[in-house]
């Protein structure tokens, strides 16, 4: 009888002890799972659209400088490595001599009365732009542009030229003597403004260098120049 009770009790012991040591879900204790429903935060780049940055067109005169002519009213830009020179009053037409004057005090008053600018002229690479004042348009005081052309072909020719605001018309021609040397192949251009100014613009002569030289190298410059006539002040 005591060896039965013994063994129950033991058993009891072993069923308790069993018991606490099993995982509680099997009886239904365990504590629930936590399903998490958040959304994981996911950090993101803001787009910031780009500004239009404002463009500033280039100035095609930039680094030239400028020529004043304060004696007759005009001024206009020339680049680096251009040669500009100017000159007055050389000859007269000898009909215009006054009674009375010598040759020399006559000459003497014109100096006087023009000054040293009749003729401003802007040599470039193989080209050149005179600007000859009206004066000496109309009496002919100083060689302001080509005197002469040589024996060949003479072809007419135009241009139109934007100056100071007016669209002018460049008459002109290429001269063809033989050879592609600028001696023998060369252009001439002329405009007459409304103030009776006149600019000449074209090649001048050279043994060495081409028409075709002249063309990809000076001529653009030269209407650069022609284009930058405006008035002074």
């Amino acid at each position: 009888m005591k060896k039965n009770s013994l063994s129950f009790v033991l058993f009891i012991i072993f069923f308790i002890f069993t018991a606490c040591n099993l995982p509680g879900d099997i009886f239904g204790t365990s504590e629930p799972e936590i399903v998490s429903t958040n959304t994981p935060e996911v950090a993101t780049e803001t787009s910031i659209p780009p500004t239009d940055m404002p463009t500033s067109t280039p100035d095609p005169y930039a680094g030239w400088s400028t020529y004043i002519n304060q004696d007759f009213g005009y001024q206009f830009d020339y680049p680096p490595g251009a040669v500009v020179t100017a000159v007055g009053v050389s000859s007269y037409p000898t009909n215009d001599l006054p009674a009375g004057m010598t040759p020399g005090d006559y000459m003497t008053q014109l100096q006087q009365t023009y000054g040293d600018q009749l003729c401003v002229m802007a040599g470039f690479g193989l080209g050149y732009v005179n600007f000859s004042a009206p004066i000496n348009s109309q009496k002919f005081y100083t060689i302001c542009g080509r005197t002469g052309v040589g024996v060949g072909t003479m072809t007419d020719k135009t241009e139109q030229i934007l100056i100071n605001g007016n669209l002018e018309s460049a008459e002109g021609f290429e001269f063809y003597g033989g050879s592609e040397e600028l001696d023998n192949h060369n252009e001439t251009f002329v405009i007459h403004l409304t103030d009776e100014t006149r600019i000449e613009y074209g090649a001048g002569p050279d043994s060495f260098s081409t028409y075709a030289d002249y063309i990809s190298g000076t001529k653009d410059v030269l209407l650069m120049i022609v284009e930058s006539y405006r008035p002074y002040p």
